[in-house]
């Protein structure tokens, strides 16, 4: 039963996220947006996120599981459906705010699922399978994203995506009885206190480095696409050279129990940080399709562990019964950098070329691998 909630729950939904920022990026350049332009696309997936990530937190922590994750599967239906219905920019942008806003309420809900059932020892190797779910969908919505434009195109990629939350809903309405009860239904919980999360010691690292990494999974996928294009790589091209990043977060997650008792969690997201800077700097001097793959396999090692990592870190960091708030104070965090990053370095595309936007975010990977390391020494 645990891995039909870690893996089978998830992966469709995942899949029809990761596969979307794909078509939202070669659609927007097929309507003959810029960088920028695409840039405030990505900000638009983190707008609600950033605004109600906390909120959805503390609605989990008293509501329960299934509102949160019926809703958010809901919710991306629709969003997916509105480019097919509103085949224009503004079609783009509304459903870039409501896939955000219905992924956040599936998200923070699923990380502290996957924390919370069974029992404490076997948290890494849940978290580790809930991330395979995420490298399944990371893997087969690029390349299945890719193969449906070249052959139905975009508005109606688009249309099968909005398909895949649907499974999932029936999924979580047969499964509905194996879901624990609230986070905060069975202890004694502190009142809310945002700024008492955002200052906690413990969690104050883990926001920093959580931030950097997701965002440049983020910046990834939306800017190789912009990338590839620039070089004349077909869509089908870029998929699978995306899919290859996937396919090394699949490896490297599979292996995370393995490296935790080796290195410790603090150890190796910091080494996966500076990996990741390391990839990055080196795109901007790659036009190879199939050496663009084995960068994206190396970058996929490094920025694999970021997200599973700091989940489990924050959720084992949490005070009692808190763990959705404090879940949703690192979601809010990780989309407000997804929100104005990604607006900052279209910005930044525009004026210097997307090549800039590469060599900017390895140097806030390697920055930020630096001060978590030095905060984790402070604690």
């Amino acid at each position: 039963m645990v891995l039909y909630l870690t893996i089978a729950l998830p992966v469709l939904c995942i899949t029809a996220i990761k596969g979307s920022t794909v078509v939202v990026s070669l659609y927007a350049l097929e309507l003959g947006a810029g960088a920028a332009t695409i840039g405030l696309l990505i900000g638009l997936y983190g707008l609600f996120p950033t605004l109600l990530s906390v909120a959805a937190g503390r609605l989990l922590d008293r509501s329960g599981y299934f509102p949160s994750l019926a809703w958010g599967a809901l919710g991306m239906t629709a969003g997916m459906l509105l480019p097919f219905a509103l085949p224009t920019m503004l079609g783009l942008m509304l459903s870039a705010a409501l896939i955000g806003l219905s992924n956040v309420y599936f998200i923070v809900a699923m990380q502290s699922l996957t924390n919370r059932i069974g029992e404490p020892a076997a948290r890494a190797r849940n978290v580790a399978n809930f991330s395979l779910a995420v490298s399944i969908g990371q893997l087969v919505g690029p390349v299945l994203a890719g193969l449906l434009i070249d052959g139905i195109g975009h508005r109606f990629t688009y249309l099968v995506l909005a398909v895949l939350p649907l499974g999932t809903l029936a999924m979580l309405a047969a499964l509905k009885s194996s879901l624990p009860p609230p986070p905060g239904g069975d202890v004694a919980v502190a009142k809310p206190n945002l700024v008492g999360m955002l200052t906690r010691p413990e969690l104050r690292s883990i926001y920093v480095m959580s931030a950097v990494s997701v965002a440049g999974v983020d910046l990834f996928a939306f800017f190789l696409p912009i990338y590839g294009h620039s070089i004349q790589l077909s869509a089908s091209v870029i998929g699978l050279i995306l899919g290859a990043f996937a396919a090394a977060a699949f490896v490297i997650r599979a292996l995370m129990p393995w490296l935790i008792d080796r290195l410790g969690e603090t150890r190796l997201l910091v080494q996966s940080l500076f990996l990741s800077g390391v990839a990055y700097f080196l795109f901007p001097f790659v036009t190879s399709p199939g050496l663009l793959a084995l960068l994206s396999f190396a970058l996929g090692l490094g920025l694999g562990c970021g997200q599973p990592l700091t989940m489990m870190m924050c959720y084992n960091r949490a005070p009692p019964g808190r763990s959705g708030e404090a879940l949703g104070v690192r979601f809010t965090i990780v989309n407000m950098a997804h929100m104005s990053i990604p607006i900052v370095f279209g910005s930044m595309g525009t004026a210097l070329g997307v090549l800039a936007v590469f060599w900017a975010n390895g140097g806030l990977l390697v920055a930020s691998g630096a001060i978590g390391s030095l905060l984790e020494r402070r604690k």
